[in-house]
């Protein structure tokens, strides 16, 4: 009797276990996915989940206040809970406030589109952007949306300077998510080992392949990324000399990002 109840007390165990990852990662989905909200379908399609557990757990996240349905239709999305739940972390996370002068400045200087990212879990979120007075601009990518960690030109960057522990636990969490993304590993592991090497990457978008990125890493005080900054460009616009201009202008805004988190700390 003692052995089957303690065989089925860690079942139950495993079992809420799952259904909390589960919850987290509809969450995450959500928090990266479209305004207008994401179908049932999708969202069990996209993390490999069964139509009925995908429907229990948005329920329960509906019932909660965390998810709701987009007026007049049958989408989810994330409801104004989740702002309420996420003002204290916000302040704790000051990366996006201290980053607009920088992020504003560059916009103005380059002309181009520049985006702020940071690390949440297994992703890169693209905390903030600023647009410049070049017509072409990456307007599709909107701020919330969320990359697997190292699909992005700006999450290898990030992954670079995470450690190797970071790194091999990155790799193997979102081997699938690579593939969903048509992202193989090695393209992951050379971006990041030419990120180490050079201090920055200069790739082309794997989402848009008509745009190049150029990312360099925003560091704490013990080197470690806490995000990324990048110029995103039509690929004609962002290679060669004009790259090579870029680039001081890019690691000093950086550079600026890093020095202004690291005050935060030793004044709070």
């Amino acid at each position: 009797m003692g052995m089957e109840t303690t065989i089925e007390s860690g079942r139950r165990e495993a079992t809420g276990t799952q259904c909390i990852q589960r919850s987290f990662a509809i969450v995450r989905l959500l928090a990266g996915g479209d305004c207008d909200g994401e179908k049932l379908v999708d969202i069990a399609g996209s993390l490999k989940l069964s139509h009925p557990t995908a429907h229990r757990i948005l329920k329960a996240l509906e019932q909660e206040g965390i998810v709701e349905r987009a007026s007049g239709t049958q989408r989810y999305r994330l409801a104004a809970e989740t702002a309420w739940l996420g003002v204290a972390p916000f302040n704790r996370c000051p990366i996006t406030r201290l980053a607009v002068p920088t992020l504003e400045d560059l916009a103005s200087r380059t002309g181009d589109s520049i985006f702020l990212s940071v690390p949440s879990h297994n992703d890169s979120v693209y905390a903030d952007r600023r647009f410049g007075n070049f017509p072409l601009q990456a307007q599709r990518i909107k701020v919330g949306a969320r990359r697997p960690l190292g699909v992005s030109i700006g999450g290898r960057v990030m992954l670079a300077f995470l450690g190797d522990e970071r790194l091999a636990n990155t790799l193997r969490d979102n081997a699938e998510r690579f593939a969903d993304w048509r992202c193989p590993e090695a393209a992951v592991v050379d971006g990041v080992e030419a990120a180490r090497s050079q201090g920055y990457l200069s790739q082309d978008s794997l989402v848009d392949p008509t745009r190049h990125v150029l990312a360099v890493p925003v560091r704490d005080v013990v080197g470690r990324a806490v995000g990324a900054i990048s110029i995103i460009a039509p690929i004609s616009r962002l290679r060669g000399e004009r790259a090579t201009r870029l680039l001081p202008l890019l690691r000093a805004g950086a550079r600026e990002v890093g020095q202004a988190l690291g005050r935060q700390r030793v004044s709070a």
